[in-house]
């Protein structure tokens, strides 16, 4: 039997107290394995629990342990092993990243666990009875699942995968079984749009609220994508017939249930020329994660946070918002206003285009360091705002292993890392 092997303790925890450290294995709690933190969280919350530990040095301990039910033992435990995907996505964007970068932007998730935990979107490929008695059990709920399409043949062209089970099969089991889920499609035009998403739509929706949300994002396509079948990017007039396509259902979903339940991307919004819909139509943006309603959010937010900005600096300052190119235009609006408020500041917009995947992506989230450097080339400011955003997988450097000290020195400016909200600006210019 392995168990769970404890990395490290809280300095001040249950754990050091009944004699666990470091090394130590957890078998079993009140008779059930112990085969990840998953599983320790959901065991652990009872008020009376037998624990059997497998020590470093060696021998089996058996804790018996009375605690209040909200009580953990204070254990950090090692990453998870993750489970990585074998499906062949026609749009897969790992398989469009550029060569000799770091292995973990190569990672394809498949695991569900990081699915509760993290809100990543799995297909349900992998999942094992096993693994779906495991979710049901431990109601690991919300999870996010990847439909794409509801007609079977052509998800599993999408998936390049020909054995994947019937996507409503494994849906329906979880919501049958008490699993809450959020559900999304990657529109390749020509394929899954058109009678195809209307399909399914009318095969997800019925089941609200168990599935409570379909977001629709557009595929993104980069410089990189070799070996793929062709598949062209949305023009004006597709993305704006897909947001017509899709209101109707929004305003049924809202008159029956109080909620949109489908929720298009900004992209759409964007490229279509539309205006967002209003803050209250995101009801609570559920997929927000998913870049369905940031720039909304953004902007409402701001509305609030605006009245934070100081008056003045005592000083003139001139600062530099970098951001990707789709968001440029909203966040002008919003420079003008604060430049408009606060004495002395001076605010300027800088639009990076995306030189490592290429023009056509142009969210903020995937600018690297060097072409925001490139794009700073000859640019004079007191201070550089980067959304932290650009460094997504939280180790300190952008996509391209640059950190922001090496964008400083390849600049000569003050790179200010700020959050990327509108409260992370205003708390910005506020400590300039």
């Amino acid at each position: 039997m392995t168990g769970l092997v404890i990395k490290s303790l809280e300095r001040i925890s249950t754990a050091r107290e009944i004699g666990l450290a470091p090394g130590d294995e957890i078998l079993s709690i009140n008779g059930s394995p112990v085969p990840d933190y998953l599983a320790y969280r959901y065991l652990i919350m009872a008020e009376d629990v037998t624990i059997l530990v497998r020590k470093k040095e060696g021998g089996l301990l058996d804790i018996d342990l009375e605690k209040d039910e909200d009580d953990d033992l204070g254990i950090v435990p090692p990453p998870m092993k993750v489970r990585c995907c074998n499906n062949k996505c026609v749009f897969c964007f790992v398989a469009q990243m550029p060569r000799g970068m770091r292995r973990s932007l190569y990672l394809k998730d498949e695991d569900y666990r990081h699915s509760f935990l993290y809100g990543n979107y799995i297909t349900l490929t992998t999942l094992t009875e096993q693994d779906y008695q495991r979710i049901i059990r431990e109601k690991l709920s919300p999870l996010y699942v990847s439909v794409h399409t509801t007609d079977e043949e052509m998800r599993k062209y999408l998936l390049g995968n020909p054995n994947a089970a019937p996507v409503m099969d494994g849906i329906k089991r979880l919501v049958d079984g008490g699993i809450t889920l959020h559900t999304q499609a990657v529109i390749c035009p020509g394929l899954n749009d058109g009678e195809r998403l209307t399909r399914t739509l009318e095969d997800l929706l019925p089941l609200y609220p168990m599935v409570a949300s379909l977001a629709v994002v557009p595929i993104g396509l980069t410089k990189h994508r070799k070996k793929l079948p062709h598949i062209d990017g949305f023009t004006k007039e597709q993305a704006g017939a897909l947001l017509d396509s899709l209101e109707p259902y929004r305003i049924a979903a809202r008159k029956e249930h109080g909620a949109g339940f489908v929720y298009p991307s900004d992209e759409f919004y964007i490229q279509a020329g539309r205006k967002f819909p209003k803050d209250k139509e995101y009801d609570g943006y559920p997929q927000i994660d998913n870049g369905v309603g940031l720039v909304r959010d953004f902007l409402t937010e701001f509305g609030r946070e605006k009245r934070r900005l100081p008056a003045g600096l005592g000083k003139k300052a001139r600062v530099v918002l970098v951001t990707g190119m789709s968001f440029a235009p909203y966040l002008a609006d919003v420079a003008k206003t604060v430049a408009g408020k606060v004495e002395g500041l001076d605010v300027t917009v800088l639009p990076v285009v995306n030189g490592l995947f290429g023009e056509s992506v142009t969210v903020t989230g995937l600018l690297c360091g060097r072409d925001i450097a490139a794009a700073l080339k000859g640019v004079d400011a007191d201070a550089v705002f980067v959304p932290s955003v650009t460094m997504r997988d939280g180790d300190g450097v952008f996509l391209d292993d640059m950190t922001p000290e090496g964008l400083a020195r390849e600049t000569g400016l003050d790179i200010v890392m700020v959050e990327p909200t509108a409260a992370g600006l205003v708390d910005a210019v506020k400590e300039l």
